[in-house]
């Protein structure tokens, strides 16, 4: 019965998300997923989305310790990228903002539809009602699985979407995280 059920749903799945494409300086996404690279490991100081380097996410988008911060350390990265290049921050694809669904909002208004498929540097994001969750595709695996790099979530098991820190985790392109639907996916188109 279980088999089957999956079998039925797994079309749905294939249909509802989308991707949608931003430029991006090749320089800048290059970097900027050094940075993330660089951030794996970063714990909070007391595991309520504090500490010296969560506060930096956080202050990037203009919010304050105790925030949420997967969004905001996915912008981080490529404004920090973008001080490393010495490239202004207009440079920066993505949607300046701590809310995963304003910055998938602002991607589908902006950015121009593509297949559903991941590539490195993606960020793939989940949804529950106007909340969820993002992480950066560090690379690609088979059967949809992606290797990523997580903000804001937990080492392996417990809170996927509120954890203690930044870590390497797999995921899958079409399954739901706990109770967050896959919304889809923002990819980026190098620019020069």
């Amino acid at each position: 019965m279980k088999k089957l059920i999956i079998i039925l749903l797994f079309p749905i799945c294939l249909f509802s998300q989308v991707k949608y494409e931003l430029p991006c300086n090749k320089e800048l996404l290059y970097k900027s997923h050094q940075v993330a690279k660089s951030q794996v490991g970063v714990t909070e100081r007391t595991g309520r989305n504090d500490g010296k380097q969560v506060e930096l996410y956080l202050s990037s988008v203009n919010l304050v310790k105790g925030n949420p911060y997967c969004a905001a350390g996915q912008y981080w990265c490529f404004k920090e990228g973008a001080r490393l290049l010495k490239l202004q921050e207009f440079l920066i694809p993505i949607y300046k903002t701590g809310s995963t669904y304003l910055m998938f909002n602002k991607a589908k208004q902006l950015g121009r539809k593509v297949k559903y498929s991941p590539k490195k540097n993606d960020l793939l994001f989940w949804i529950l009602t106007r909340t969820g969750h993002v992480e950066r595709i560090d690379s690609v695996l088979k059967g949809g699985w992606v290797k990523t790099i997580a903000f804001n979530t937990s080492s392996g098991t417990g809170n996927q979407r509120d954890g203690e820190g930044v870590y390497l985790r797999k995921r899958n392109i079409y399954s739901p995280l706990n109770r967050m639907r896959v919304r889809g996916i923002i990819g980026f188109e190098g620019i020069e």
